[in-house]
């Protein structure tokens, strides 16, 4: 099948070839509005997920952490300056 070429002529009027850009351009920011819409509603599931993990392990302690465990003799780990 042949590819077939549409040329329109807008010779006349001036206006109509105004127009007729202004339309080509008014539909193809509409098709990139909706491309940034659909990006945008990914992006925000997609940050709610990532939230959701982070509280997750936040919510954590490592392992091996124990803000009670002394050391030697009795002492915890710190020193305290001696006045």
């Amino acid at each position: 099948m042949k590819d077939l070429e549409v040329t329109l002529h807008l010779d006349g009027n001036p206006d109509d070839r105004v127009v007729a850009h202004q339309e080509h351009e008014i539909s193809t920011l509409k098709t990139r509005v909706k491309e940034l819409e659909f990006d945008c509603a990914d992006l925000q599931k997609h940050n709610d997920t990532l939230m959701e993990r982070v509280k997750k392990l936040a919510m954590q302690r490592p392992k091996g952490f124990n803000p009670n465990r002394k050391f030697g003799n009795g002492k915890k780990k710190f020193y305290q300056k001696k006045a």
